[in-house]
């Protein structure tokens, strides 16, 4: 789901100068017995995104192995002088004269899947990337956060195959300078970390960007051949750095990393007896703005505490985890309740048949990788009258994708917000689509 246009206004270079971007903690670059794989889901997504980096790995002497999964056919789909295949080869040529410019020996391969189209064809590519990652220290991607489905497809495969392979994961931010506001929270900073660029390595993108002649210039001088990539928007790769989201590669999105949890503990936060935990679940139940509900659905049920108490409340209930121990602590919990299903699965690839007019998305969130899909399926999902719940620890973890902020920002996106609740430990927000008060709703006030 892209929920920007190319051509909508781009903030200012010096407004994200200005921003927390400043801040952020550098990195140094492979060294020469390290061996690098960048991924980019178009052409030029590996310039922009990470030309310094290759740049600077290339001249370390590090293995550079560029693979691009799409030829970018799908650029300009309104053009009146380039057909798709016209576009595809030109696209290839440009991104083999631009990484020429930023490391010749580096290798480049092109996948040729469908532009647009990338999350259809997951399981390919997450192949493709295997394979390549097999003999990579370094696995370079575009940000999952990207609101590109392309972009999302990407990082899950870079992902998952650092995690398999134990591999330094970082993701380059492209389309987020252009749609997030820099003095907000949308983007994950305490992930991010800057690679400063030598003069030779601004050098060296600057030569590469100008090799991707479509998408910065115009095709021609008719309607449909306009430029993709407008001045203000390629400001934001002229920096001295590159900024890169240090993604988790191991541990959460690896298999059986929650078993494994529950293997060491039946109650691994301590849901049942940390006063904290209660008095949160407490808060989450006290912020349902209706008495009852006809059918909610909570992923990541854990031992089933809220769901218990859900069932009291709602005439159906679904309730999913991933964790065996999971599972059958809280189908333990619902034993007396004929209609409640407690089932396995992982959103929000996952998701259970039908519509639902209350859904609970606690502490599950920032596991997700892509939260562009997991608030789509919610927007798909919930009911005309239906309610989202949210609620997520706002400090760091190691196992966390997102922050807190991050996943709320993506979650309420298409809501109107009717709660809201912020501490320093946790965040609580409820949104509906109509965003009509507790009191506007039971009649209280006309």
């Amino acid at each position: 789901m892209t929920t920007f246009r190319h051509d909508d206004t781009s903030p200012l270079e010096a407004d994200w100068l200005a921003s927390p971007l400043s801040d952020t903690e550098t990195i140094e670059p492979p060294s020469e017995t390290d061996r690098l794989l960048v991924l980019a889901a178009h052409p030029d997504d590996e310039t922009l995104g990470a030309g310094g980096l290759i740049a600077r790995a290339y001249e370390r002497g590090t293995l550079v192995t560029v693979v691009v999964a799409t030829d970018g056919e799908a650029s300009h789909p309104m053009s009146p002088t380039h057909s798709s295949e016209e576009l595809a080869r030109r696209r290839r040529s440009e991104v083999q004269d631009a990484v020429l410019r930023l490391a010749p020996g580096a290798t480049v391969h092109f996948l040729g899947l469908p532009d647009g189209h990338l999350a259809e064809f997951g399981e390919a590519l997450a192949a493709q990337v295997e394979y390549f990652a097999q003999t990579a220290t370094h696995v370079v991607c575009p940000w999952e956060g990207d609101r590109h489905p392309d972009h999302a497809a990407c990082a899950r495969a870079a992902t998952q195959a650092a995690g398999q392979h134990r591999l330094v994961c970082w993701q380059y931010p492209i389309w987020a300078w252009h749609w997030a506001d820099p003095a907000s929270d949308e983007l994950p900073w305490r992930s991010m970390r800057r690679l400063s660029l030598t003069a030779r390595d601004q050098l060296a993108k600057r030569r590469a960007i100008g090799c991707h002649v479509s998408q910065h210039s115009p095709l021609s001088d008719r309607p449909g051949d306009e430029p993709i990539i407008l001045p203000e928007m390629l400001a934001h790769f002229e920096r001295p750095f590159e900024t890169f989201v240090l993604a988790p590669v191991g541990d959460a999105i690896a298999p059986g990393y929650f078993d494994r949890l529950y293997a060491d503990s039946d109650d691994p936060w301590e849901l049942g007896t940390r006063f904290y935990e209660q008095r949160k679940r407490a808060l989450l139940l006290a912020s349902l703005p209706r008495a009852r509900f006809a059918r909610a659905f909570e992923p990541g049920c854990a031992t089933g505490l809220i769901t218990a108490q859900l069932a009291q409340r709602c005439d159906q209930v679904v309730a999913w985890d991933v964790a065996d121990s999971a599972l059958e602590q809280t189908a333990r919990r619902l034993a007396d309740a004929s209609h409640a299903r407690v089932e396995r699965g992982a959103i929000p690839e996952q998701w259970p048949e039908g519509e639902f007019d209350l859904l609970v998305i606690s502490e599950v969130g920032y596991y997700c990788t892509d939260l562009e899909l997991l608030a789509q399926r919610v927007w798909d999902k919930l009911t005309a009258d239906g309610v989202l719940v949210a609620c997520h620890w706002r400090h760091p973890a190691d196992d966390h994708r997102h922050s807190a902020d991050a996943v709320h920002s993506a979650l309420g996106r298409h809501h109107l917000r009717i709660v809201t609740h912020i501490e320093a430990d946790f965040r609580l927000e409820v949104w509906t689509r109509s965003g009509r008060s507790v009191a506007v709703e039971t009649g209280v006030v006309a």
